[in-house]
């Protein structure tokens, strides 16, 4: 119909038809490829593999002895009625009907009454501080580790006794030991003594040789019956996850019932079914897979990071051997690096508990080829559209001719000075503080730490956080932050009764006994007795806000909790605990300590070096403090600096890393770069309206100056994310803050792409990328610089994840242009119609061919995420809560691109309304997936929290102006515009 068959559309063509390449790989790995998992220990071999997918298998044995067998893959739905029944002929002409009853999903044995059942009793078990629910049938007995509970049973025990009996129609019981009683009703405790008969009353709590029972529930006539777990009658035991399949097995008109328990991942015990000539055994779930070859472990390492039980990377030292190929030849398995043999690719998964097992990942996945050759089709038809002739070209001259038509012209006032960091007034408590030396506490700042996630840093970079953490602020009182740190930790009385902690709440202030109007409050004030730190007085609403469940705290607990924390550091600050200065000498995981931990657990000579560095160091900052003479306090300072670059050499950064780091901290280019950002868009968008309403106004000079002025903001943004990597050591877009500020600085980039005859276009990119760098840096936003977790370790990060969050900027500069448009059509009238219908037709244009680039990037970008998933674990997809978003957003922008074929719905009113709100599923894919919904991309998230208020309100704004808009919809000369 679109006759694409040309050779003008060939990008496009080929595009489209990269789709069906990929559905045709997917085909092939859907229906010839399989997965799966191997588990080796060190030393030991296997070509075993469990296999991902769940069969139904039936084996018959014939009274000779002669075996058949029937399988089938099997898919239960806990969503849906599920049904099966086949016949199986076998050798002798006979056939095996088997039939599914009833699909158990989670099955777990529960109680019912029933007059023709036996008598069953329902405990609760517990040895040491593990306990479980077990169920006795009369007959049957429970053994534990130190004590037997007998109900009829005729087995004799080395073990202690308990032995239950029914007495007109009551449970009783005899013990030849003494059992110690708690009554769950009373709450009261007594003694029973040995004896022949007592009664095993209900909710009683009964101890002997260390175990303790507790009778549920005793039924004279019950009978057990599996059940899902989920359902409510009746007491059942642990659910597990198991599913249970109940069959109906006919042969030679004999028809019995099996039930047989199995589920995902793991192979099942078979269920034996007897028919006297013909034996059936039923199994569900799992199978293994023999490979012709095997896989050895010879060793399995986990890495830490330094100081820090969080891995770095595990790995697994193995030996390929095939002896078909004669092949035998070690390989090391590790994150992102995977071992390939015969159509074999073998990921590393997990590992056992004691670090002595391995979990492999096993795929074989012939649809591969197909699938990355669909994968390229696509990203080239993609992005050479964009530079043919066509659609993107058109609209570049539709947006040339509009700019052209209004000459537009003016200026911009220059920009002066940054915005500061406010500080807060000295008061009375300041006096009792002797200021440190700056330049000292500027060579304090520089010694390193050891962070608890291992990360080796300045502690200038640990200073400013704690500011952060405690204060929001980075200095108080004329003092920055290595100065208070410093003076905490040696001057800590004095610091305690500084209002230093920040509240801002009136409820937590109202427990503190401070103003409600107050925003901070001194370490002192959160207790009854300050001198001995007695009396916490939140300590009641801190506990009852850790027993609510997160979704039912309300603002004064998750308030409370704030405060708490910020308390729980403050603390840490005073007694040393978070500065782990001191390298432990010879540690295997190069870690370091705190002073007062590394004068307790560093034994021999290093003990008493480490006490005479600190003592040397603490005795001349008090001689500093009294004399104004800081040398000393210099020199002992160097001292502790050589022994850290000594005996932590292996993990001590270069100077360079270090110098640019304490830069970094001082700098804070991206905070103060999100102002500037947004006083340029805006000024020059007020401008840019007052052009379009009085045409005469001269705007060249001002749209060249904020040119000028953006370049060099950008280039700083450029520098400091080159810094940010540089000291981190991975690309910087790993979490949340990091991906904003990247975001922010691709918005930038998409905004030069189309300002050169635009000036509304450059005002809406400097006003968003101020805006997004704003939100980067309000208070749940992160700054700090982490480690990554293994899987991030990829060179595919800097890939993916920097085409996906570029993407982010090109339809966020789509979503603000569509809302300029909008108050450019409230705004139109008779005197303005022409200018302003120039003006919307060239935004239009711009917004559509930035939304064509960003969905672009975006599908690119998702699919590239589709590589690195199968490059690392071994599957391209798993309805991830971020995959399925992002496969959202591709279809919503998709829609938006295309509406333009809807001739009878499209108009410049409508498509600057979709664009505008199709940047809520952007919004729901970056915050909504990251901050509220549960997934594997957890890796990259923040801190749970709460919808800002003014979302609702943004929102309210955005649908009045879309209300107001629609009255002047119409376009001036319609068919041109």
């Amino acid at each position: 119909r679109f006759k694409m068959i040309q050779k003008k559309k060939i990008l496009i063509l080929l595009f489209h038809v990269a789709f069906l390449v990929i559905l045709i790989g997917a085909a092939v790995t859907r229906y010839y490829g399989f997965e799966g998992m191997m588990h080796i220990r060190e030393g030991q071999s296997s070509n075993l593999i469990t296999s991902s997918d769940t069969y139904l298998k039936a084996v018959f044995t014939d009274k000779e002895g002669k075996k058949s067998q029937y399988k089938k893959q099997f898919l239960m739905s806990k969503m849906s009625k599920n049904s099966f029944e086949s016949s199986v002929t076998l050798d002798n002409g006979e056939a095996v009907t088997l039939e599914l009853l009833e699909y158990i999903p989670n099955a777990t044995n529960s109680i019912v009454e029933d007059p023709n059942g036996q008598a069953i009793i329902n405990f609760m078990v517990t040895s040491g501080s593990s306990g479980e629910p077990v169920q006795l049938k009369e007959g049957a007995y429970y053994e534990g580790a130190t004590l037997v509970l007998n109900f009829g049973s005729q087995t004799a025990f080395d073990k202690p006794v308990v032995n239950f009996f029914v007495k007109d129609g009551q449970l009783h019981m005899s013990h030849p030991m003494a059992l110690g009683a708690f009554s769950m009703d009373t709450k009261t405790k007594s003694d029973l003594n040995a004896s022949e008969d007592s009664e095993a009353t209900h909710r009683t709590l009964f101890s002997a040789e260390g175990t303790n029972f507790v009778v549920r529930d005793f039924y004279a006539h019950a009978k057990q019956v599996v059940v899902p777990a989920t359902t409510k009658s009746g007491p059942m035991m642990r659910a597990s996850n198991r599913d249970a399949l109940r069959f109906k097995v006919s042969y030679k008109g004999q028809s019995k019932e099996a039930l047989v328990f199995g589920q995902k991942g793991i192979v099942g015990e078979a269920k034996h079914v007897d028919f006297g000539d013909m034996h059936v055994d039923l199994t569900y779930g799992a199978e293994y897979i023999k490979l012709p070859f095997s896989i050895k472990l010879v060793k399995f390492d986990l890495e830490r990071y330094p100081g820090s039980n969080s891995p770095a990377s595990y790995a697994s030292d193995v030996v390929l051997i095939d002896k078909e190929q004669n092949i035998n030849e070690p390989f090391r398995i590790y994150m992102n690096h995977v071992l390939d043999h015969r159509g074999y690719r073998f990921f590393q998964s997990s590992y056992d508990q004691d670090e002595r097992g391995t979990v492999l990942s096993v795929n074989n996945d012939p649809g591969t080829l197909p699938t990355y050759i669909g994968y390229l089709m696509l990203a080239i038809g993609l992005f050479g559209s964009l530079f043919a002739k066509g659609r993107f070209s058109r609209l570049m001259k539709v947006a040339r001719d509009a700019s052209e038509a209004q000459k537009v012209a003016a200026a911009l006032l220059l920009l002066v000075g940054l915005i500061q960091t406010p500080t807060l007034h000295a008061n009375d408590t300041i006096k009792q503080v002797k200021a440190f030396d700056k330049a000292h506490a500027d060579q304090f700042g520089k010694l390193m730490i050891q962070d608890s996630a291992g990360r080796m840093k300045p502690i200038d970079s640990l200073s400013t956080e704690i500011m952060h953490k405690i204060n929001r602020h980075s200095s108080i009182l004329g003092l920055d932050a290595n100065q208070i740190i410093l003076g905490m930790m040696t001057r800590p009385e004095p610091w305690r009764e500084i209002k230093l902690i920040k509240t801002s709440h009136k409820g937590v202030n109202k427990l503190l006994g401070v103003k409600e109007g107050e925003k901070t409050a001194a370490f002192s004030q959160f207790f009854e007795y300050p001198d001995e730190m007695a009396g916490y007085k939140l300590n009641s609403a801190v506990e009852e806000a850790i027993r609510k469940s997160p979704g039912k705290r309300d603002k004064f607990d998750k308030a409370v909790l704030k405060v708490d924390e910020r308390v729980n550091v403050a603390y840490m600050v005073f007694s040393g605990a978070l500065l782990r200065m001191w390298p432990v000498p010879g540690d295997a995981n190069n870690k370091w300590l705190d002073t007062m931990t590394a004068l307790q657990t560093i034994p021999g000579q290093a003990n008493a070096l480490i006490r005479q560095l600190a003592v040397n160091y603490f005795s001349a900052v008090d001689t500093g403090l009294q004399t104004g003479d800081w040398s000393e306090a210099d020199k002992a300072l160097a001292a502790i600096d050589n022994y850290q670059r000594k005996l932590g050499e292996a993990v001590y950064p270069s100077q360079s890393k270090i110098d640019l780091e304490i830069w970094m901290n001082h700098a804070n280019i991206f905070e103060r770069l999100w102002p500037l950002y947004f006083l340029v868009g805006f000024t020059l968008l007020v401008l840019s309206f007052v052009k379009i309403i009085k045409p005469k106004f001269k705007l060249s000079i001002f749209t060249k100056a904020s040119f000028i002025l953006l370049v060099l903001f950008l280039l700083a943004h450029t520098i400091g994310l080159a810094i940010r990597w540089y000291i981190s050591g991975h690309a910087p877009w790993s979490n949340g803050y990091e991906s904003m500020v990247y975001i922010a600085w691709a918005t930038v980039l998409a905004g030069f792409i189309f300002s050169k005859r635009s000036p509304i276009t450059l005002a809406a990119t400097s006003i968003l990328a101020g805006l997004i760098l704003f939100v980067a840096h309000l208070n749940w936003m992160d700054p700090q610089v982490t480690n990554l977790v293994p899987v991030l370790q990829s060179y595919w990060l800097s890939i993916h994840v920097s085409m996906i969050t570029a993407s982010y900027g090109f339809l966020g500069l789509g979503a603000l242009l569509g809302f300029i448009t909008l108050i450019l059509f409230i705004l139109k009238n008779s005197s303005n119609e022409r200018q302003i219908s120039l003006s919307i037709k060239e935004l239009n244009a711009i917004n559509e061919m930035s939304l064509m680039i960003g969905l672009a990037m975006l599908t690119v970008g998702n699919f590239l995420g589709g590589v690195w998933a199968n490059e690392s674990w071994g599957r391209y997809w798993g309805w991830d809560p971020k995959e399925t978003w992002a496969l959202v957003t591709i279809l919503v922008y998709a829609v938006v691109i295309h509406l333009r074929f809807i001739k009878s719905l499209y108009t410049p009113y409508l498509y600057s309304v979709i664009s505008l709100m199709a940047f809520t599923s952007v919004l729901m894919t970056y915050f909504g997936v990251n901050y509220y919904l549960a997934g594997m991309h957890s890796y990259a998230k923040g801190d749970p929290v709460p919808i800002p208020d003014f979302v609702p309100v943004t929102y309210a704004i955005v649908f009045i102006i879309i209300a107001l808009a629609a009255r002047n919809r119409k376009l001036f000369d319609a068919k041109n515009c």
